[in-house]
């Protein structure tokens, strides 16, 4: 049951709220703050008979939640929103009284914006609002029936219904992963096949999830066997997707949600492994987010040498990143193109001998092929190069070296 308290109303009610200086305050289960209903109170916040939409302005706090609640007389179909102010990206989630996740999108109203439907039974609901990156902002919200007018324009994606032991959902490994002779497990469906993935641990265990196909641009989920999220990611190397849990989950079972912001009808690789904090790092290496140490003994690294004026190197390059080092001796400017031969789209990463980021490109120019300007200082400098789709082909790379006009 939603228990109601007095307090001050948290946004600006431009419907279902005639005048009144104070509203009730609703909570739905003990892990969301307390928030206002949409109406000012529980008998006025019933969407099943609204005439319109209720909308409002809410704050998110920084690492917390903006709570709405509402309620639904008779079964119904509903859809509630969320559109960020000044570059702000929400994230919904919906909540029946007793506290349990329904659902929870991101991006699917366009942009960054939210948006959700789904059919309600009678009962008290919540609308938690947060941001995706953990900082502050100031959404548009708007709670309404599916028939009523959209905040955002949409996109056509489906938000995750939160994933419970009853949800149909595709096994990953034979037996708990910790327990596998290789301590991983992988699958490759389209999202629309296999939207939903199962693992178990038998033991406390750190974890990795991981999810792969760019062209999809996979977005996962993961749920507890309460059906509590607990993690999700989008865009953790380029359009794919990837959760650490460095601290190990506790034994039991868990549900891996998935959608695809671009095509839902593309493979993806959907892996589950025990985390290694080495593997990690050589994954980060092979995706091009980090570099590897110049000396080559952790990840192959070709040695350039001296970049006097100019150099170049043709090289086959496919999922893995192949990472390339050159020093300079004097400040100046560095002029780095990577062309696309044949069926190639390069994407390149510089970064100083610290592991520094200097500067990334993707798309120069209206083309495909990759360009960076870059100034630098005299020492040692790692360029790594990737395809962005992952597949093999041969780019050509070259360098070039600028010094000021005296």
């Amino acid at each position: 049951m939603c228990v109601l308290k007095t307090g001050f109303l948290v946004g600006l009610l431009t419907a279902g709220l005639a005048g009144g200086a104070f509203a009730q305050e609703v909570q739905c289960g003990p892990d969301l703050p307390p928030g206002t209903w949409v109406g000012g109170a529980a008998e006025s916040s019933d969407i099943a008979t609204a005439t319109a939409a209720y909308d409002l302005t809410g704050a998110v706090p920084p690492g917390g939640y903006h709570v709405t609640g509402f309620t639904v007389s008779t079964r119904t179909q509903i859809r509630v929103e969320a559109a960020g102010q000044l570059g702000g990206d929400p994230v919904i989630e919906l909540y029946d009284a007793t506290g349990v996740l329904l659902l929870t999108d991101d991006d699917s109203g366009g942009d960054l914006d939210s948006r959700a439907e789904i059919a309600l039974a009678p009962g008290s609901y919540c609308l938690a609002t947060r941001s995706y990156g953990g900082g502050p902002i100031t959404a548009d919200i708007r709670v309404g029936l599916a028939d009523h007018g959209a905040l955002t324009p949409g996109t056509g994606g489906s938000n995750i219904a939160a994933c419970m032991a009853d949800t149909p959902a595709m096994p990953l490994g034979r037996g708990p992963l910790d327990q596998l002779p290789d301590r991983q497990a992988s699958a490759t469906d389209s999202v629309s096949a296999a939207p939903y993935y199962r693992f178990t641990l038998a033991a406390p265990t750190p974890v990795t999830i991981r999810a792969i196909n760019a062209r999809a641009d996979p977005y996962i989920y993961v749920f507890d066997g309460t059906g509590r999220l607990i993690g999700e990611n989008d865009d953790y190397n380029d359009l794919n997707s990837r959760v650490d849990f460095t601290d190990p989950l506790p034994a039991g079972t868990y549900c891996i949600a998935m959608r695809a912001l671009s095509d839902p009808d593309l493979p993806v690789e959907t892996s589950v492994g025990v985390f290694s904090e080495t593997q990690m790092m050589q994954d980060l290496y092979a995706s091009g987010e980090a570099s590897p140490p110049s000396d080559g003994q952790t990840y192959p690294v070709v040695a350039l040498g001296a970049l006097d004026t100019r150099l170049v190197r043709d090289g086959t390059v496919g999922s893995d990143a192949v990472w390339h080092s050159f020093s300079v001796a004097a400040a100046g400017l560095v002029l780095i193109d990577a062309v696309g031969l044949g069926n190639s789209d390069p994407v390149i990463a510089l970064f100083d001998d610290l592991g520094r980021a200097v500067a990334r490109n993707d798309d120069s120019n209206g083309t495909l092929n990759s360009q960076i300007a870059a100034r630098v200082s005299p020492g040692t400098y790692m360029l790594g190069v990737s395809q962005y789709h992952g597949e093999n082909g041969v780019i050509r790379v070259a360098i070039e070296r600028y010094i000021p006009a005296r």
